[in-house]
């Protein structure tokens, strides 16, 4: 009797704990995954530059390859395999940085970007379309050969994310036979996650290639208010109209939506036209609000961070190599050495 009681005990406490680490092994993989919290960081990076973003809870880096053209309508992209040497030179910087990243914990992004050298007046990198077949046939190969270089690069440096294309609406749209045929090269190179870092504005809502990348990427410059100098509120307010097309677009596709780009300058009316460079404007030295910045990332953390779609947000922009400017003259997108700086490093804990 006794032997069958203790054969009984026996058995029972096996089960129970194979149960116990079968919870276990479940509820770490159902667990929520961070989000990322990144920023796109220009200049040299080090052990010593890159502490900064460590103590403020930064866990992604952005790298940005660009590769330019002159005009929107141009057949051909300039970038440095032009020259084996510099090449050669190029990609082993790129490898540094994302060495140097890795080394310091941080998990990498690498966003490729095109710059429009002498566009026509209200043109931009979206408006990209080559003006016949035989442009376009020449664009398509060398944009090809541009994004598999860095998937290369990346692969071979384990790159976490690589974004396939940065704000191209038109061809997004119009081509999406050609992204279709891209992402499948990509992957055959590329072994990490993939995103395209679409507009906010007639862009995300309409590419149908979503299903082929694991990320729906956004860059998030929506506007958010007519006021100068609004209350958290009320840029909270501005949220709201944006946040239900957000939720269709992810149910539509099942991808979580990771903002891309995102950022705010130091200026009153920076929740008005978030996109402006301070470059365009005719006159700003009176509109410094270090306030108005605090309030958009808080708006946008009290709005957006918390929801169970949302995977993360990648800051535009920062500097390896920042110096404090006055308050006067740094009205620029950095949240470095402003409020804003601890408001987002308070919610990265």
């Amino acid at each position: 009797m006794k032997r069958i009681l203790l054969k009984t005990i026996l058995q029972f406490t096996v089960i129970v704990l194979l149960v116990v680490i079968c919870i276990g092994i479940t509820s770490q993989r159902e667990a929520p995954s961070e989000k990322q919290k990144g920023a796109h960081v220009f200049g040299h990076l080090d052990s010593i530059n890159l502490k900064p973003f460590v103590k403020n809870n930064y866990n992604w880096i952005t790298l940005v390859p660009f590769s330019g053209q002159n005009d929107v309508d141009s057949p051909t992209l300039v970038y440095h395999r032009r020259n084996r040497l510099e090449s050669v030179r190029r990609d082993s910087v790129w490898r540094a940085q994302i060495a140097v990243a890795h080394a310091m914990g941080f998990k990498v992004f690498l966003k490729p970007h095109i710059w429009i050298h002498s566009p026509k007046e209200g043109k931009w990198r979206s408006d990209i379309y080559p003006s016949s077949e035989a442009h376009w046939e020449s664009w398509k190969k060398e944009y090809r050969d541009f994004i598999l270089l860095y998937a290369k690069i990346a692969e071979e440096s384990g790159v976490e994310l690589f974004c396939i294309g940065t704000e191209l609406s038109r061809l997004s749209v119009e081509k999406p036979e050609f992204w279709t045929a891209l992402i499948k090269e990509v992957r055959n190179i590329y072994s990490g996650k993939l995103t395209y870092a679409a507009n906010w504005m007639n862009e995300f809502e309409q590419i149908q290639f979503w299903d082929d990348l694991d990320y729906i990427g956004i860059q998030a410059y929506f506007p958010l208010t007519k006021h100068t100098r609004p209350s958290v509120e009320q840029i909270s307010e501005g949220w709201k109209k944006y946040l239900p097309s957000m939720e269709l677009i992810h149910e539509k596709f099942y991808k979580k939506i990771l903002f891309t780009e995102m950022g705010y300058k130091s200026t009153a009316d920076s929740a008005i036209k978030p996109w402006q460079w301070i470059e365009n404007y005719a006159d700003h030295k009176d509109l410094v609000s270090y306030e108005t910045q605090a309030n958009c990332y808080k708006a946008f953390f009290k709005e957006v961070w918390n929801k169970e779609w949302f995977e993360g947000v990648h800051i535009w922009q920062l500097r390896s190599d920042y110096v404090a400017a006055t308050p006067r003259s740094d009205l620029d997108f950095t949240p470095q050495g402003k409020p804003a700086e601890v408001v987002i490093a308070k919610v990265f804990e």
